[in-house]
């Protein structure tokens, strides 16, 4: 090789006679994004803040605990709370430590539940005296002759012949219901037929004049001395 020969770059190819190749650029270049200097400076977010500190935050108000004594509890109009229950239940809210709010809260659901117990059977009571006058009224005998079989079985009633017991009666047939129930109307009312039908008659003795024969007319004695035992 000459010795002026120049020393062929690094990466650089040859032909095999030692001539430079053909350099042909084969790969595009990588693009370069120009850098864009910011110089706002980011808000940084809300949940990377600090929370209030435990000495700054505001305290919570502890339970206010059992009283000394429980003030008498309030129960709805027309509920008493008897007084016996009122201090066994006063002991267990102390030994719960409960405030008086929070007693309160369970006797409000005491009084809630044991007045719904007590009105259940009435309120039964009432929708079967409903149904049987329904089936009165609708009854194809009694239903309109309602007036007068209430006619007749007061007339029945009235007819004992002693008014404290008639007024007795009609208070039990009220108070039982029994008034109201369509078997008893009924039964009541066949019964009150068979001792109201009709009216008494007062009978005064045999008559004066004796008895005759229809059309037959007294004799001039007798009816000059009808009291003679002789014109009997």
């Amino acid at each position: 090789m000459a010795d002026n020969q120049q020393s062929t770059p690094e990466g650089v190819a040859r032909t095999p006679t030692g001539d430079i190749a053909s350099q042909t650029q084969t790969t595009t270049p990588a693009a370069t994004t120009p850098q864009t200097s910011t110089t706002a400076t980011e808000t940084p977010s809300l949940a990377n803040q600090p929370g209030e500190s435990l000495a700054n935050q505001k305290p919570i108000d502890a339970p206010a605990g059992a009283p000394p004594e429980y003030t008498s509890f309030k129960v709805p109009d027309g509920y008493t709370l008897d007084t016996a229950v009122a201090a066994e239940a006063g002991k267990i809210f102390k030994g719960m430590n409960l405030s008086q709010d929070q007693a309160q809260q369970l006797v409000d659901f005491y009084t809630a539940k044991t007045t719904e117990s007590a009105n259940q059977p009435y309120q039964v009571w009432n929708e079967m005296q409903e149904k049987w006058v329904t089936e009165v009224k609708a009854d194809p005998v009694m239903g309109p002759r309602l007036n007068e079989i209430k006619v007749t079985i007061s007339r029945a009633i009235d007819g004992l012949g002693d008014p404290k017991l008639a007024q007795e009666f009609r208070a039990a047939m009220d108070y039982t219901g029994a008034g109201n129930n369509p078997a008893f109307i009924k039964a009541f009312w066949k019964l009150a037929e068979m001792v109201t039908e009709g009216k008494h008659v007062a009978g005064n003795g045999p008559s004066s004049a004796g008895q005759r024969r229809a059309g037959e007319m007294p004799s001039a004695a007798q009816a000059m001395y009808p009291n003679l035992p002789s014109n009997r």
